[in-house]
């Protein structure tokens, strides 16, 4: 099949060759119906103006992308405001700082990819929870564009992460240390059905969870497994309904995917007239603000958050100027933080 140039672009979508290349770099003055038009034509037949590519092989603006799943998630935009804190204390890239989503969409992700590579002319590009092909990676080294990812690690890329393996471990051998014998255990999917992203600190967690109930002799109950999709509070109060009308009693409940779906939990264990810790302790993942301040204040494996941030802006702008060698892979450290729900 030939592949296509932007004179053909132009013939399907009926235009001039000019509306085509204001669309690739995303001119405000071209209609939408047009602009939607070209975009379906490109996107269908995979095309990325190689005028970019040669401009983006003789030089780029000053700017850093940031990419992740979706910025509503408090420990994203909390990730995000670290990096943009960062860039004032040093003094740069303040106000050339771009964020995209990709809402978990595998299609929306690939788009981006080479669309910031060959239309936006990043210097550097920081993603967060996501899993670009080996392909990409190959095309952003070829053109000299470093990526930072964030939780992930791959060949060709630098890489920011906490050691999720070692906060679940600690998390789970502290429930099991206090007695708890029927442990619930809360994660995102482990495994890639091909839909949407899949975390690499989810698959850690669940590792780290499972190696310290094998090194204690305890029993690991499929039962007592609820995975959730979104992260959310409303999925943590089913969970842990779930887990009952499953005839179930759980003793403890490590709510692996985040603070947010152990708030949930909570709720729910309340409304089933159970009291924490004394029915069921709790323990969450992140330490986000709000943790201290519930009742009761939960028990929960820190993320260096301001650090993970810091970190990824330090390794860009280092990466941008030249000072790293070679890809370099940061793990921080997590921190089991005991209150009372646990």
């Amino acid at each position: 099949m030939k592949k296509l140039n932007i004179n053909d672009i132009a013939k399907l979508a009926n235009v001039s060759k000019s509306t085509v290349s204001k669309v690739l770099n995303d001119y405000k003055s071209i209609p939408k119906a047009t602009k939607n038009r070209i975009n379906r034509i490109i996107e269908k037949n995979n095309y990325y103006s190689l005028e970019s590519a040669h401009n983006l092989a003789k030089g780029r603006t000053d700017v850093i992308v940031f990419m992740a799943t979706k910025y509503a998630s408090p420990f994203i935009s909390g990730v995000l405001e670290a990096f943009e804190n960062r860039s004032i204390q040093a003094g740069k890239y303040t106000h050339n700082i771009i964020t995209y989503s990709t809402r978990g969409n595998l299609n929306i992700k690939d788009d981006l990819f080479n669309r910031i590579l060959y239309g936006k002319k990043a210097a550097a590009l920081v993603a967060l929870a996501i899993n670009p092909s080996k392909k990409v990676i190959a095309q952003y080294n070829k053109f000299n564009v470093p990526v930072i990812l964030l939780g992930n690690v791959m060949k060709g890329a630098h890489s920011v992460k906490v050691d999720n393996f070692k906060g679940a471990f600690m998390a789970t051998e502290y429930l099991i240390k206090q007695g708890k014998k029927n442990i619930g255990f809360i994660t995102g999917r482990t495994r890639d059905d091909g839909s949407c992203e899949l975390d690499l600190s989810v698959v850690e967690r669940r590792l780290g969870f499972e190696a310290a109930m094998k090194k204690y002799g305890c029993t690991i109950n499929g039962k007592y497994v609820e995975v959730i999709h979104d992260f959310t509070y409303e999925e943590g109060r089913t969970s842990l309904s779930n887990l009952l009308k499953k005839g179930l009693k759980p003793d403890a409940i490590f709510c692996a995917a985040g603070d947010i779906v152990a708030v949930g939990v909570m709720e729910s264990i309340r409304e089933a007239g159970l009291k924490i810790p004394g029915d069921i302790a709790v323990i969450g993942f992140d330490d986000m603000m709000f943790a201290k301040h519930i009742n009761p204040p939960l028990t929960t494996v820190r993320q260096p958050i301001a650090e993970l941030g810091s970190a990824a802006f330090d390794t860009a702008v280092a990466a941008i100027e030249g000072k790293l060698k070679k890809n370099g892979n940061i793990i921080l450290e997590p921190v089991l933080i005991v209150r009372k729900s646990a």
